[in-house]
């Protein structure tokens, strides 16, 4: 009950801020939060806000399941043979290339419009699953390889229950970290290369000067992405039970 108390006081004590800060500098560039709440409900009853959510939210699910089956795949593949060897390095060089620097080659190879965006979402996906799920096959200690032995398991049998519940959790951690990037780079994508979505409405509503619909539609933003968070929570929970996952 304490914690709920503390965390309306919190919100109130922003809110009042907010409009604090907004009453004494100019409400153009800053707009109060009472007439940014009247707004956000105003666009969902007209129902507007919707059509751009659903179609930022459906690039970023399917981009980020491509990223995150490739990768967990790869990083397995990597882990287990002689092939990480050989190209984890390649890899290594184009992982600190940021995914938004992939904007431009995007749009020539596939366009303005989803692929574009959703090229770049995979992109984003990709490198944490990857890495992590890498990470997590070279951490597992070689005294599980002898208990393997030990119980005369099959590869495919160590495989299944040895190597994959160990590695989960580390690549379940790159998932989330995937999917926080991916959200953040569709919304630049399409500020960019989309006619449609979250990001598109705030680059029209920037090129208006309309600062209020802007800071909206970034509450949606806020909203939506961290909905998508708690969804993968509940996945990470069902799927690795056997950890007791508890991410909030």
């Amino acid at each position: 009950m304490q914690k709920i108390i503390k965390i309306i006081i919190s919100i109130f004590a922003f809110l009042f801020l907010w409009q604090l800060v907004s009453f004494l500098s100019n409400s153009i560039f800053l707009p109060g939060p009472i007439k940014i709440i009247y707004l956000c409900f105003n666009m969902v009853v007209t129902g507007e806000i919707f059509k751009h959510m659903f179609l930022s939210v459906r690039r970023v699910v399917f981009g980020f399941l491509c990223g995150l089956l490739f990768g967990f795949i790869t990083g397995l593949i990597f882990g287990l043979t002689e092939l990480g060897d050989y190209f984890t390095s390649i890899l290594e060089i184009f992982r600190p290339i940021p995914p938004i620097a992939w904007i431009p080659l995007a749009i020539l190879w596939f366009g303005v419009g989803d692929s574009s965006s959703i090229f770049i979402i995979f992109i984003a996906a990709f490198f944490p699953v990857f890495t992590n799920t890498l990470f997590g096959i070279k951490s597992l200690p070689k005294i599980y390889s002898y208990i393997g032995k030990n119980l005369s398991l099959t590869k495919m049998q160590k495989f299944c229950h040895i190597t994959l519940p160990f590695v989960l959790p580390y690549s379940f951690v790159g998932s989330r970290v995937s999917l926080g990037l991916s959200w953040m780079v569709v919304i630049a994508a399409e500020m960019i290369s989309a006619s449609f979505g979250l990001g598109y409405l705030i680059e029209v509503n920037r090129s208006l000067m309309n600062t209020d619909l802007v800071i909206a539609t970034m509450l949606f933003i806020g909203l939506t992405g961290f909905l998508l968070n708690k969804i993968l929570s509940l996945i990470e929970k069902k799927v690795i039970y056997w950890k007791g996952v508890s991410h909030a």
